[in-house]
């Protein structure tokens, strides 16, 4: 089918777009699907990646902006939402507004009233529900992509509760590559199901045993360096596995990147961005978490147009980010999280499926296995059906209040609205009791009154739109009672169980003697034998990294003090500063002051507070002006020719610009 049949539904303009970028023809299931996503109806379309669900949402969300409306598409990671807004970008040019939004659960982001097709995460899509932005009366059409993660236990309740609140506002289109219970789904959903095998290029699956490649009813001896090739990408279980793989294999080199080796560190150069700048260097990367922002975009993008021959990576990245391969290998069928457990069936099937570039013949997976049995259970196998992961207090909690706060004024509606949940599909339960318990909690902690109807507080109206966990709430508003030093306060944000905290290493005694020094100013200090000390340990060990970074410590140095790579500091820091900024506004309604989340943004002290508030200065240029007697904005008009000699003509012309903007 020839793209110019869409004309009649996108219009010619839309579909030269289409044409400008390479697509001449729909593939078979796109054909297919065609007249389900022309219609009015929630669709769940569950196609293998590649096979072109994403143009078909595309296709529905145009169709919806040239009727006057919004959609919104909404996916589980920033990587992916910010790899969609750049897709999007492109029906510009038929005058359509594409925004993105990823960050600052609080804000209603109201610039985005002007935009067409929106992008953003499942959590932030709920924080906007939450903060009623207005705008999102006119949103018509929901695009859920990787629907499947509502089998995540970490974040698959945020989806489910988001998709009950709008079933029915708006029409959805639910996307995945892998759902073995897809009916079920999509009858929760009350959607049409297209449900298809096809890929534009075919997957040859393989396994290695003991030494030998079984691929194509063939068995042939090989070493694992034999079967790597251009255009791979290899999964490891661990970032220390993914490391040493990548080394091993630069030292056998597959091209010269010497520029891409240069781009690598221009934001960080410490020991684990040199690794990374060797593997480029000879057209090999590795590829995890720990990466930078800006680091990981480099090595995707860098793949995808084959300067990077070879990847190696943990298996986050199979969480649909587009990265197709020539040849995917599966290094070991575990992954780490605390502890080694078997991967399930569906993950190994992402992980194969990113198999088949484009113009290739077909694609090859190989999975090393300690046997053909094992091998055989996970190529052959059916994928786990998909489960809801909603009801556990923690989490039944954290919706709960949002819902009182949207006006859920009974325990009978806060009931029926639960009895829309795929939980309450799947599993015949009554989550009356535990709706109850959750109630008679918030009430306890100040969120809501409850009589015979239940009504926020200005509290719980406050906890609900800053998107924090109600028991973090409840720990910010409770150590408030006291006054707080440095250390106290970044150990309550580390206490709270919306931040993340950094495991205990065998050397890490330091910890202990540097929390008993502390002990008078810390939120709490159990006795050393009690069950909770461990996690005592962790939350102050994190603690001490966030006061190193505010202490304007050098990167590199807290990477190696904690055992952590700069990726992950910038992750614990982005976290720290969304609790940091919760804990002013709680304190704000309490009538005290706190003034900790600028501080944790930048990395600095308070005495450079005024300075980082200028365009393009952050924690090395604001100490260097400091340092040379540059302390207010004010200073930096009247000593310009010394801050140019410190910081160059244009930093310092950006800067007076912002301040003089800040004037008038």
């Amino acid at each position: 089918m020839s793209v110019d049949e869409l004309e009649k539904f996108i219009g010619k303009f839309a579909v030269n777009v289409l044409k400008e970028i390479g697509i001449k023809e729909l593939f078979p299931p796109q054909r297919e699907a065609l007249k389900l996503i022309m219609s009015e109806k929630n669709i769940l379309l569950c196609m293998p990646t590649a096979s072109g669900k994403t143009l078909l949402a595309e296709i529905a969300m145009v169709r919806k902006a040239i009727e006057g409306f919004k959609s919104l598409y909404i996916s589980p990671l920033k990587a992916i939402a910010n790899e969609k807004f750049k897709s999007f970008k492109k029906w510009e040019k038929i005058g359509l507004n594409v925004g993105i939004s990823t960050g600052d659960y609080s804000s209603t982001d109201e610039h985005l009233k002007d935009c067409d097709i929106i992008v953003t995460t499942y959590e932030k899509a709920d924080s906007l529900i939450r903060n009623k932005a207005k705008w999102l009366k006119d949103v018509r059409c929901l695009v859920v992509d990787e629907v499947h993660l509502i089998d995540d236990f970490e974040r698959g309740d945020k989806v489910e509760v988001l998709i009950a609140k709008m079933v029915d506002k708006v029409r959805i289109i639910a996307l995945s590559a892998t759902i073995k219970n897809y009916e079920e789904l999509a009858d929760w959903l009350n959607a049409d199901c297209y449900y298809s095998e096809w890929r534009p290029v075919p997957l040859l699956e393989g396994y290695y045993v003991n030494g030998y490649l079984y691929l194509n009813k063939k068995a042939e001896k090989k070493s694992f360096l034999e079967i790597v090739e251009e255009g791979t990408l290899i999964f490891e279980q661990t970032r220390k596995a993914a490391e040493s793989t990548a080394l091993k294999l630069a030292e056998i080199g597959f091209a010269e990147c010497r520029e891409l080796e240069k781009k690598v560190l221009e934001e960080n150069d410490g020991e684990m961005s040199r690794r990374l700048a060797k593997c480029v260097s000879k057209g090999v990367a590795f590829h995890h978490a720990g990466l930078l922002p800006y680091q990981r975009e480099l090595v995707e993008e860098s793949f995808r147009e084959g300067e990077i021959k070879v990847v190696v990576a943990t298996p986050t990245l199979a969480a649909g980010v587009n990265l197709p391969a020539k040849k995917v290998i599966i290094k070991s069928l575990y992954r780490y999280e605390g502890f080694s457990k078997p991967i399930k069936i569906m993950e190994y099937k992402q992980m194969a499926g990113r198999a088949g570039r484009p113009g290739c013949d077909f694609g090859v997976s190989i999975l090393f296995a300690s046997s053909k049995k094992l091998a055989e259970k996970y190529i052959n196998g059916e994928v786990e059906p998909i489960t809801s992961k909603l009801a556990v207090e923690s989490k039944i909690r954290f919706h709960t209040l949002s819902l009182i706060c949207e006006n859920y004024s009974k325990l009978e509606d806060l009931k029926r609205f639960y009895d829309k949940t795929l939980f309450r599909k799947q599993r015949d339960e009554d989550l009356g009791y535990l709706i109850e318990n959750v109630v008679l909690q918030l009430e306890n902690w100040g969120m809501v009154k409850f009589n015979k109807e239940i009504f926020p507080t200005e509290l719980g109206r406050l906890i609900s739109k800053l998107y924090i966990d109600p028991l973090t709430g409840f720990l910010f508003q409770d150590s408030l009672r006291e006054d707080l030093s440095e250390i106290g306060i970044l150990h309550l944000i580390c206490r709270t169980p919306d931040m993340e905290r950094l495991s205990l290493k065998s050397n890490d005694y330091w910890v202990e003697e540097k929390a008993y020094k502390y002990r008078k100013e810390l939120i709490y200090y159990p006795p050393r034998h009690s069950a909770e000390y461990d996690w005592f340990l962790e939350e102050v060990k994190t603690a001490f990294c966030l006061m190193d970074w505010i202490n304007e410590v050098d990167e590199e140095r807290i990477c190696q003090k904690y055992s952590i790579a700069p990726g992950d500091l910038r992750r614990i820091v982005e976290t720290a500063e969304w609790l940091g900024s919760s804990l002013e506004k709680i304190a704000d309604l309490k009538k005290k002051k706190i003034n900790i989340s600028t501080r944790i943004r930048y990395g600095i002290r308070e005495e450079l507070l005024d300075l980082v508030e200028l365009h393009g200065i952050g924690r090395i240029r604001a100490r260097k002006l400091f340092n040379a007697g540059i302390r207010t904005k004010d200073d930096l008009l009247t000593k310009r020719d010394l801050a140019e000699r410190l910081l160059g003509y244009k930093v310092v012309e950006n800067a007076i610009r912002s301040v003089q903007k800040t004037k008038t």
